[in-house]
């Protein structure tokens, strides 16, 4: 069945209701923000600013709240790493929107305005959408941004990635994610765990040093500990030392860490 209605009349509607949705408003300070229903997970609406450019030019800026409200639950430095640095990168160079330090901002005409806030909005809220990539939906990034917090933690030359464990009759399939130079000619042993398979095939692992009495200290870092089954978690920290919880407990890590690194 097809729906018939006054194309005009509607068009009209949108009109009146877009218009009324955006609008500017001038702060106590003078400066000017832009008012949008683009809006952060939480509620809080994006705050765009808008300035002249010098050359006649408008600029839309978020005098850097986006990356600000992300640091409320991530690491600022580790977030524009490793794949999602890529992929902000990327956002960056297909809108047009440029990043100023830690702000993002959009330079346009008068006339290209409305086009520009569109886009802007869109390209915040993509960039916002990164946080996810450090949740269940997506792991490709939770190692590489293992390896920069490590690697920022601890010089290079201290640590040996895909180590294979002296002392074992078989290392290959027994290879650690990390091995550190620990105090008291102790290594240290640290893998990341971002998953339920991950947590049981670590377990297996140090079982296996342990019988074969292998010397070690090791240290679990968890992408989201809560989301590991109760039982495989038990079973894991029976034979696995220090666990941090996820990659936002950098204090956590790197207490836990510098206290066993020679």
């Amino acid at each position: 069945m097809t729906v018939r209605f006054e194309v005009d009349a509607v068009q009209k509607l949108l009109c009146e209701r877009l218009c009324a949705e955006v609008r500017l408003a001038r702060r106590p300070d003078d400066a000017l923000m832009l008012r949008t229903h683009f809006e952060f997970p939480d509620g809080d609406r994006f705050p765009i600013h808008v300035s002249e450019t010098g050359i006649g030019g408008i600029r839309l800026s978020d005098r850097g709240h986006t990356l600000m409200h992300i640091s409320y639950d991530h690491d600022i430095d580790a977030f524009l790493q490793g794949a999602r640095g890529q992929i902000l990168e990327r956002i960056v160079n297909e809108t047009g929107v440029e990043r100023d330090g830690g702000s993002f901002r959009l330079d346009t005409s008068i006339e290209r305005l409305p086009e520009a806030v569109f886009r802007f909005g869109q390209a915040l809220t993509r960039v916002h959408d990164l946080t996810l990539l450090s949740r269940s939906h997506v792991r490709s990034t939770f190692y590489d941004d293992l390896a920069d917090l490590l690697h920022g933690l601890v010089d290079e030359d201290k640590i040996q990635a895909d180590y294979s464990p002296e002392g074992l009759p078989d290392p290959e399939p027994y290879r650690v994610d990390y091995r550190i130079d620990g105090r008291l000619d102790t290594p240290l042993f640290l893998y990341g765990v971002p998953n339920r398979d991950k947590a049981r095939l670590t377990t297996i692992m140090l079982s296996h040093f342990h019988r074969h009495e292998i010397q070690f200290e090791s240290i679990l870092v968890f992408s989201d500990q809560s989301e590991i089954p109760r039982l495989d978690l038990a079973r894991l920290s029976d034979v696995g030392g220090e666990m941090i919880s996820s990659l936002e407990s950098t204090a956590d890590l790197e207490r836990k860490l510098l206290r066993r690194v020679a």
